[in-house]
C-alpha cells in the first residue's frame, strides 16, 4: 500500500517572522483574557487550560500569516493592530479543530489527544460520576465555543478604526459562515451513499480552503483599505491555493505517514468522509469495489482489513494520482495569479513561496 511520506513543510523566513509576531500577540491576548476570565472565577481555569493546550500544541499559524500577507499586499506597513487581528484567526482555527474532532470522533491532533479525548481522560482520573465520553464531548464543545468567542473579541479589539474594521469584519463573518456551511455539507455527505467530484471539491473549498487562504488574505487587505481590484486578485490566488491545500490534506489524511501528519490515517474512511479522492474512486472503480465503498464507508464497525481494502480501492482506481494532478494544476493556477496580482514584488514572491510550501511539495 502506498504511503505518501513527506517532510513537514517550512514557511519562508519572512512568513515565519509574521507568524511569530502574530503568535506573540496571541499569547498576550490570552494572558489578558485568562486574568479577566479565570481571575474572578477559578472554576473556569480548566476550559482555559484546555484551550491553551490546543493552541500551543503546534501549527504553522497559516491563517495569521495570510492575513498579514493580504495587509502587506496593499503596500501598507505592518503594525501591532495587524498582528492583533491576525491572532484572532488562529483562535477561529482552534474553534474549528476542536469541534471538527468532536464531530469526527478523532483521537489525535498534532500528535496529541484531541480535546474530547483529553477531557474524557480527566473525567476518569478524577473519578467523577457519569459517562466520561459524554463529558468529554460536551466539555469540548464548550472549549470550542470559548475559542470562537475569544476570536471575535480579539478581532473587534484589534485597534483598527471603524472605517477599516467594519469591512474587515464583514469579510471575517462571511468566512465563518462559509466554513460552517462547508462543514455541514461535509457531515451531510458522510451520511449519503454517493457524491460527485464537483460536490466534493465544493466542500473542500468551503470547509477549509476558503478560511485557510482566501478569507484571511481578503481580511488583511480589507483592514488596510484595499480596493476591489486587489481583493479579486487575492481571491483568485486564494481560491486555487486553498483548494490545493485541502486536497493535499485529504490525501495525506488517508495515505500520509501519521508520524508526520500527526493524525490518524484511518479516521476519514471510518467517518465516511466524501473527500475528492473518494469521489473519484466511486466514479472510476470497478463495480464490486464501488459497491463495497458505498456500502461500508463510514460504518462504525469497520475492521482494520476493511479500511486497508478501501485504501487499496482508492489507489487502484487512479483517484490518488488524479487528485495529485488536481493539486498540481491548482498550484500552477495560484502561481500565475500571484504573478499577475497588483501587489509589491516582495509580497508576490512570498505568495509564490507559500504555494511551494503548502501544496507543491512532492508526494
Amino acid at each position: 500500500m502506498t504511503t505518501l511520506a513527506v517532510e513537514p513543510f517550512q514557511l519562508p523566513p519572512r512568513c515565519v517572522e509574521l507568524a511569530g509576531r502574530s503568535e506573540d500577540a496571541l499569547r498576550g491576548f490570552l494572558e489578558d483574557q485568562r486574568t479577566a476570565i479565570v481571575g474572578p472565577d477559578p472554576g473556569a481555569s480548566a476550559a482555559f487550560d484546555e484551550l491553551e493546550r490546543v493552541v500551543w500544541a503546534g501549527g504553522k499559524r497559516l491563517r495569521p500569516v495570510f492575513c498579514c500577507l493580504g495587509y502587506l499586499a496593499t503596500g501598507a506597513e505592518e503594525d501591532e493592530r495587524l498582528f492583533a487581528a491576525a491572532a484572532a484567526l488562529e483562535l477561529l482555527h482552534t474553534f474549528a479543530l476542536v469541534h471538527d474532532d468532536v464531530m469526527d470522533r478523532s483521537p489525535t491532533r498534532r500528535g496529541t489527544p484531541t480535546t474530547w479525548i483529553h477531557l474524557a481522560e480527566r473525567h476518569r482520573r478524577e473519578g467523577w460520576r457519569g459517562d466520561p465520553v459524554a463529558y468529554g464531548i460536551s466539555a469540548a464543545v464548550l472549549v470550542g465555543d470559548l475559542a470562537i468567542a475569544l476570536a471575535d473579541q480579539a478581532f473587534m479589539r484589534s485597534g483598527f478604526a471603524s472605517d477599516r474594521l467594519l469591512p474587515g469584519a464583514v469579510r471575517y463573518h462571511r468566512m465563518r459562515t462559509d466554513m460552517v456551511a462547508g462543514q455541514f455539507l461535509d457531515v451531510e455527505a458522510s451520511q449519503r451513499t454517493g457524491i460527485s467530484e464537483a460536490a466534493a471539491r465544493r466542500i473542500a473549498v468551503l470547509k477549509s480552503g476558503a478560511y485557510t487562504v482566501e478569507g484571511p488574505l481578503q481580511i488583511g487587505a480589507s483592514l488596510a483599505g484595499s480596493a476591489d481590484g486587489l481583493l479579486d486578485a487575492l481571491s483568485r490566488y486564494g481560491t486555487a491555493l486553498g483548494e490545493a491545500f485541502q486536497l493535499r490534506d485529504d490525501l495525506l489524511g488517508s495515505f500520509g505517514d501519521p508520524s508526520v501528519t500527526g493524525k490518524d490515517r484511518d479516521s476519514d474512511l471510518r467517518e465516511g468522509k466524501r473527500t475528492v479522492p473518494v469521489a473519484l474512486a466511486l466514479a472510476a472503480a470497478p463495480e464490486a469495489d464501488r459497491r463495497f465503498l458505498e456500502e461500508r464507508l463510514g460504518h462504525a464497525d469497520l475492521s482494520d482489513d476493511e479500511v486497508e481494502r478501501m485504501r487499496g480501492i482508492v489507489e487502484r482506481s487512479g483517484a490518488v494520482a488524479a487528485t495529485i494532478g488536481l493539486v498540481e494544476d491548482l498550484s500552477e493556477e495560484a502561481r500565475r495569479s500571484a504573478a499577475e496580482a497588483p501587489v509589491p514584488p516582495e509580497v508576490a514572491s512570498l505568495l509564490v513561496s507559500m504555494v511551494d510550501a503548502l501544496a507543491a511539495r512532492p508526494m
